[in-house]
C-alpha cells in the first residue's frame, strides 16, 4: 500500500482484507502446484488436480459470498460475471489437461483482485470530512506542483487553501472530488500528467477539460469513469 494512507475507515480496510485474501489465496495454491513439480499436462496425478480444482472452485464461490457491500453494483455485477464462468470453466475442466483450467482460474482471480484494487484506490485514503488531511494528501501526492496549481485542481484561491490545510474543517467538494481522482491518476502519470490530465478536453465531456467541469456534481461519475479508463489502458 501507498505510504499516502492518511487514515484508513472501515469500508477501506474491508476492501483492503479481501485483496489481501485474493493475493493469499492465490499464492496457496500457486505454491501448491509448483511443489508437485514441473507442470508438464500429461505428467499431472489425477488425484492432485482433482485437489487443485475445487480448492479454487472454493476459493472462487468464497469470493463470491465474501464480496462487501460499498462496491459499486457494477463492480459487484462484473466481479460476479467473472466468477460465473470461472466456476463454469472449471467444472467442464479436461482431465487430460487440468493446468488449463488452472491457468485461467489465476488469470480471472488476477482480474478481480485489480477490480477491488481499483475500488479501494477510489477512496481518498483519508478521511473526507475534513480538508486538512486532504490539503496533505494533495500536497504529498503531487510534490512537485505549485500550490496554486493545487489549489486549481481544488477549485478555491491559493489563500484558501492554505487556511483549509491550516484549519481543517468541511472541505469544497471538488475539493474531495480533486483527491479522489488523484488517487486514481497517480498509479499511472507523475505529478505533472496528472495536472496536465484535469485540463486535456474530453469528447466524454462534451469537448470540456475535466477542469472546467469539476465543480458539478453532475460529472463526477463520467470524470471517475474517465481516469478509471486511463489507468485501465495503462495497464494499472
Amino acid at each position: 500500500m501507498s505510504g499516502l494512507v492518511l487514515d484508513w475507515n472501515p469500508e477501506q480496510q474491508e476492501l483492503a482484507d479481501l485483496e489481501r485474501r485474493i493475493s493469499e489465496g492465490l499464492t496457496k495454491l500457486r505454491e501448491a502446484i509448483e511443489a508437485a513439480g514441473p507442470a508438464v499436462q500429461d505428467a499431472v496425478d489425477p488425484e492432485y488436480s482433482k485437489r487443485w480444482i475445487e480448492t479454487a472452485r472454493r476459493l472462487s464461490v468464497q469470493l463470491s459470498n465474501d464480496l462487501p457491500p460499498q462496491l459499486e453494483p457494477e463492480a459487484v455485477a462484473e466481479i460476479r460475471k467473472i466468477i460465473i464462468n470461472l466456476l463454469a470453466a472449471l467444472q467442464e475442466s479436461d482431465e487430460a489437461r487440468p493446468l488449463d483450467a488452472l491457468d485461467r482460474f489465476f488469470v480471472d482471480s488476477e482480474a478481480i483482485r485489480h477490480i477491488v484494487r481499483d475500488a479501494l484506490d477510489e477512496h481518498a485514503g483519508c478521511r473526507d470530512d475534513d480538508a486538512r488531511p486532504l490539503v496533505a494528501y494533495l500536497q504529498q501526492a503531487l510534490p512537485r506542483v505549485t500550490q496554486a496549481d493545487q489549489a486549481r485542481l481544488a477549485g478555491v484561491s491559493t489563500r484558501h487553501l492554505q487556511r483549509l490545510g491550516k484549519e481543517g474543517g468541511k472541505p469544497p467538494y471538488q475539493l474531495v472530488l480533486a483527491v479522489h481522482l488523484v488517487r486514481l491518476l497517480r498509479h499511472v502519470w507523475n505529478p505533472e500528467g496528472v495536472v496536465a490530465w484535469f485540463h486535456r478536453e474530453r469528447a466524454e465531456l462534451d469537448g470540456h477539460a475535466p477542469i472546467d467541469v469539476a465543480s458539478e456534481p453532475g460529472f463526477e461519475r463520467a470524470l471517475v469513469g474517465l481516469a478509471r479508463q486511463g489507468r485501465a489502458g495503462h495497464g494499472a
